[in-house]
């Protein structure tokens, strides 16, 4: 053995006497038949075995290059012919192509004279678009032309809304000559007081500008004529903030709007008066139809006490209670 401990070529296990391995029972001096499924720890050499599929799912070795195959003696007769084989088309050919080419003319011929009634005027017998009766002049119940069909269509009267009146503040555009620079709640949140605020649905926003507004007309435009039955408004900053454990009342810090003049286009105007009531606060009024509704403020509360006391006027929310039509 030359000092070297024998081992089996199939599983390493070292070897005793005997023909066989006592570990895995493969014949001792022999080469393992699949060495990626039994590997010798002390084979490190790169050899390459046949292997007649993959061993597992992921390891599918590479395909093999398909054979070339050698030209066979004899042509087969479905085999494309080769270049030395390739012969000109004889005179015959040419003969059959010019006979069919004639016979395609003469049947075209015939179907153009006489497949449309037998006459030989094809034209004279295509039918007219529109019937020459409804394009008489003299004709009372002739329709109408399509650009006057249209006309009519287009001119539909306006549709009315039948149901309850709703707050159609929402669909107006308000605008104010001015109000109070953007600042942050205590949350680090921005907050603006531009005069869309007031129409956007919510108490909890507001138009302010600084100081007492009394005077500031507040402008409101409809998208359309609208028939009014109800105005008012949220006279202040409607909402209370909580900072430290302490309430902020937004409501009575800042002035409070305490009377207004509703104004109309048709000149009329109503005077509202309001209470110390942050809800919204509104009245009913002879019906008006009105495109732009003005908002004159002129009464206006004294700044508010405390801690959250702001010399701002303010205003929440403004209602204009009708129907459109």
């Amino acid at each position: 053995m030359d000092g070297q401990t024998e081992r089996c070529a199939h599983c390493g296990t070292p070897t005793t006497e005997g023909r066989f391995c006592t570990n895995c029972g493969a014949e001792l001096g022999t080469e393992p038949t699949n060495p990626r499924v039994f590997p010798s720890p002390s084979d490190t050499a790169e050899r390459v075995y046949a292997v007649s599929g993959p061993l597992f799912a992921d390891e599918v070795p590479p395909a093999a290059p398909p054979p070339v195959a050698s030209e066979p003696a004899n042509e087969p007769a479905y085999l494309a012919p080769t270049p030395h084989r390739q012969q000109a088309a004889g005179p015959g050919l040419w003969v059959a192509v010019a006979a069919a080419l004639v016979v395609v003319l003469l049947l075209g011929g015939f179907l153009l004279l006489h497949g449309l009634g037998g006459n030989g005027d094809a034209t004279g017998s295509t039918p007219p678009i529109v019937p020459t009766s409804n394009r008489s002049p003299s004709s009372t119940g002739s329709p109408s032309s399509p650009s006057s069909s249209a006309s009519t269509t287009s001119s539909s009267p306006t549709v009315r809304v039948t149901g309850p009146p709703t707050n159609v503040a929402g669909f107006a555009r308000a605008s104010a000559p001015r109000h109070a620079p953007s600042g942050v709640d205590f949350g680090g949140r921005p907050v603006t007081y531009v005069a869309a605020n007031l129409i956007d649905g919510r108490n909890d926003t507001c138009w302010r500008t600084p100081g007492d507004a009394t005077g500031t007309e507040l402008t409101f435009r409809l998208d359309q004529p609208t028939r009014l039955s109800r105005v008012g408004l949220v006279n202040g900053y409607s909402k209370t903030a909580y900072a430290g454990g302490r309430a902020f009342d937004w409501y009575h810090g800042n002035r409070r709007v305490l009377a207004v003049e509703w104004l109309f286009d048709d000149g009329s105007s109503v005077t509202q008066r309001f209470g110390d009531d942050r809800n919204l606060q509104q009245i009913r009024i002879s019906p008006v139809t009105t495109a732009v509704v003005r908002l004159r403020l002129t009464a206006v509360s004294p700044p508010g006490h405390g801690r959250a006391a702001r010399d701002d006027t303010a205003i929440s929310e403004v209602m204009l209670l009708g129907r459109t039509g």
